[in-house]
Order: C-alpha cells, then structure tokens, then sequence
C-alpha cells in the first residue's frame, strides 16, 4: 500500500515512486487544501478530500490511513522547503542574507495559499504547521545562539524570533513582501545578532 503505513513523510519517502503514484498524491494533498479552504479542518471528511482531489476514496485509502497523515505529509512537504533557509538564515556564512531572506518570501509567496490555510489548523502534533514551524525556529535559533546567549535567556529569546518568523510567514503567505520590507527584516535580523554578540 506505498506509503500508507510508511513513519516517513515528504519527498524523501516519495522520491522512488512512480510518476503516476506521486501525481496521485500531489492530487490528494491539494484536494486537502482546497477542502480546508471551503470549511474548517475538523468538518472536513475523506469524502470532501476526494471531491477536491478527483479521486476515489479506495484510491485515498491506498495512499493515507486517515485525513491525519495526509495533513502530517503535507505539513512535512512544506517543512522540507523552508527549513533549509530558514538555517542559511543563521549558518550560512558568507551568504547574502538578504537573498535567503528572498528565497524565504519567494517559497512563502509559492506557497501563500496553502501556507495561510493549514497555519489556521491547530490540531496539536505532526499536522500542526503552526507549531512545527515554531518548533522548527525555536531549535534553528538555539542551535546558533548556544554558547553567545546566556542559557536562562535562551529560551525567551528562541521564542521571540520564532514568533517574528511565524509573523513574516503568515505576512508573506498574505502579500508577497516587498525589497524595502526584506530589507528591513534584514536589518533587524542583523541588530538582533549584534545584540546578542555584544554581551
């Protein structure tokens, strides 16, 4: 049953599929989209996942277990893509930050719609996207800020630029930012690590 049963989710566990198996479920996970865009997650059936998607519910059944791991997927598909420039951000050494920034607004503005419908969905654990994206820039951050943040701050401060980071995707997922507005997030990105180098 593919990846029915599969622990894994995302390109990594669908990269040895056949063509016709991978379009079947980038159909299913747009269907949940679209689906999640007409009403709330928890109203939500298969059956409405199916109608969005054009497939059958034996076809659905083939691929995910429940409505839970299709979230779970396409949470994970979307963590696949931002997470790497969410690290050149800090690690990337030599980079042109304004340019991750850049690539950072360009994955948010391609992927705008799906971005601000599954950031609405709470349901806690792998499906969330609102707290794996928190999750995600909270360790990004820490990992960089060991040892240059005092361990009692670090907390506090990890939680404040994930929730700038999840600001400038739910702004990004909206309208595509402009120069001036990358620059300025530049710009307090670099006052922010002068702040904590200075101490």
């Amino acid at each position: 049953m593919f990846l029915r049963s599969a622990d894994k989710h995302g390109r990594e566990a669908e990269k040895n599929l056949d063509l016709r198996i991978r379009k079947t479920r980038r159909a299913i996970r747009s269907g949940l989209v679209k689906a999640c865009q007409a009403k709330p997650y928890a109203h939500v059936s298969v059956a409405d996942i199916c109608r969005a998607s054009m497939v059958s519910r034996t076809t659905f059944y083939d691929h995910y277990t429940d409505k839970d791991a299709l979230l779970a997927e396409v949470v994970s598909f979307l963590l696949e893509e931002i997470t790497p420039a969410l690290e050149g951000l800090w690690f990337g050494e030599g980079r042109d930050a304004r340019a991750v920034a850049r690539h950072l607004a360009d994955v948010y503005a391609r992927n705008g719609q799906a971005l601000k419908t599954l950031l609405a969905i709470r349901v806690g654990g792998e499906g969330d996207l609102h707290e794996q994206l928190y999750r995600t820039c909270c360790s990004v951050f820490t990992d960089w800020a060991r040892g240059r943040v005092d361990d009692e701050v670090l907390p506090l401060a990890a939680d404040v630029y994930a929730s700038v980071v999840l600001t400038f995707i739910e702004r990004s997922a909206i309208k595509p930012l402009t120069d001036n507005e990358l620059a300025a997030i530049d710009r307090a990105r670099e006052l922010f690590i002068a702040g904590f180098e200075a101490q």
